[in-house]
Formats: C-alpha cells, sequence, structure tokens
C-alpha cells in the first residue's frame, strides 16, 4: 500500500487505520513524496491500494489529489475521516528555543492563531511535510507543528497539542481493484457541462427526480482554457443499483463528459 509519506505523518496514520480494519494489519506500507507518485504506484500495478489526502474540513478540497482522479485509471476503493489533532513541539530547554515554527503549510494555517496565542510573534518556515519539519526543528532548536506522533520518531518534547473544533480530513483509498455494494454506499464522479444557461441545473435534476441525495459538488478549472470547469459530485447509493445506475446512464447521455470515479462503503458525511 503507497500513502503520502514521509513516515510519521496524518496519511501514514490513515493508512496503518485501513490496513487495521479492512486488510487485518497485512497490508505492507510503502510512502510515496507525492500525491501523484501514490496514484501512479497504483496504476501500474506497483500498490495495490494508495491513501491520499483528498479534503480538509478548514482548509477544503486537495487539488493535486482531484487532478489525478480525474486523469489516472484508478478508482475511489474507500473514504477515511480522522479528526486531526496537532502538535507544538520542540526539542530544546524553553529558555533556548528559537522563535521559528517549521511547518506544512496547510498544517500551519490550521493552527496559526492559536500559535499566536502561544508564542506571540514568531516566523514560519514552511516545509514539504510535518515529518521534515520535526526533524529540522530537532535540529535547530526551534519548533515543529505537527501530528503528536512525530515526538518519539525525532525525540521531541510537546509543548503544547492543538485541537481545533471540526478540524477533519477525508482521505481516499484508491485502488485499481472495484467495490461490491453494500447496505450503505456513496459514489464519486465528474463531469463537464455544456456552455449554455441552465446546463448545471439540469444535470442535478437528474439526481433530484430520482430522489437521490447529493452530499457534495464542487467545480475545479479543467485546464484546457480559461472558463471551462469540471463538476465533482458525491451521491448517495451505488453505481451498479437502482436509482444510482439510472442516474448515471442519463449523465452519460446529456454531458460532454462524465467519469464514475468509485462507489465506496459511506463514512463521511
Amino acid at each position: 500500500m503507497s500513502y503520502l509519506g514521509p513516515p510519521g505523518t496524518f496519511t501514514e496514520e490513515a493508512a496503518e487505520r485501513f490496513s487495521e480494519e479492512e486488510l487485518g494489519g497485512n497490508g505492507e506500507l510503502q510512502s510515496a513524496s507525492t500525491i501523484t507518485m501514490v496514484f501512479l504506484r497504483v496504476e501500474r500495478g506497483e500498490a495495490d491500494y494508495g491513501v491520499v489526502p483528498w479534503e480538509n474540513s478548514l482548509e477544503g478540497s486537495v487539488g493535486e489529489t482531484l487532478d489525478n482522479l480525474l486523469h489516472r485509471s484508478v478508482r475511489v476503493f474507500g473514504e477515511l475521516v480522522l479528526p486531526i489533532l496537532h502538535a507544538l513541539m520542540s526539542g530544546s530547554e524553553p529558555d533556548d528555543r528559537e522563535p521559528v515554527v517549521y511547518s506544512h503549510p496547510q498544517a500551519y494555517e490550521q493552527a496559526r492563531e492559536a500559535l499566536r496565542e502561544l508564542l506571540g510573534n514568531h516566523e514560519f518556515v514552511p516545509t514539504a511535510s510535518t515529518a521534515e519539519a520535526a526533524k529540522l526543528a530537532s535540529e535547530k532548536g526551534a519548533y515543529a507543528l505537527g501530528p503528536p506522533r512525530l515526538a518519539e520518531r525525532f525525540g521531541l518534547d510537546i509543548v503544547e497539542e492543538i485541537r481545533l473544533e471540526n478540524n477533519e480530513t477525508r482521505f481516499a483509498i484508491i485502488s485499481r481493484r472495484d467495490r461490491a455494494p453494500t447496505k450503505e454506499d456513496k459514489t464519486s464522479v465528474v463531469f463537464s457541462v455544456t456552455d449554455r444557461p441552465g446546463a448545471l441545473r439540469e444535470v442535478l435534476g437528474i439526481f433530484a427526480d430520482r430522489g437521490i441525495n447529493l452530499t457534495k459538488i464542487e467545480s475545479r478549472p479543467a485546464k484546457s482554457g480559461l472558463g471551462d470547469y469540471v463538476f465533482f459530485l458525491d451521491f448517495e447509493g451505488h453505481r451498479m443499483l437502482y436509482p444510482g445506475s439510472e442516474a448515471l446512464a442519463e449523465l452519460r447521455e446529456r454531458t460532454p463528459f462524465s467519469k464514475v470515479l468509485g462507489s465506496y462503503p459511506k463514512v463521511f458525511p
């Protein structure tokens, strides 16, 4: 199983949980340096599953994940939601700590106000991952912000745990495999619409007319030209079962492009 690394990150925690819950703890974990690399490993058959961040309740969707779902030949096999707990860490004595915080930009943005209250004026140094932040903080006598599990890994002390209300991250489990229906499923699709008034409303009506509940819809630039967009949509139900199967058939007929990203057991919302 490939996941966005390095070890010690929230994505590794999500991968471990998926391995324990669905693979009996037998999944061998392989870290990857980018989200795209996770998708490529799964697409090439180098990994049976991949785990990548999909969206955060405070910061929104992860663009690189959406782009790869759009363009890669993989399916969403499952979703997993983790509450996010940040820790401010340091390996130095309180009087020796530099007022510098190393962290991944997304983690820092989530905890920025709390850090101002704790540290006052400080310098933020962005890093490629929270694990890299912990490593640098241990070497430079500064602070790191990231998962509490990094403290033991890099010999740091936890100065303060920062738990923000409603801070959760949704992770996508990707695979080349399909998922059989269960009693509680969700389907993710992406599609485009023709450039005319009411086109998107008509597409949404395909689901409304069948009483299908939409749990998410989001637009993203198609990157084929200014003003061109695709729409990511989640709905309750499995793509192979009525009424979802019927809605998807009509979606294919009435849109220039559509792609089923996967059907999987519903966890969120």
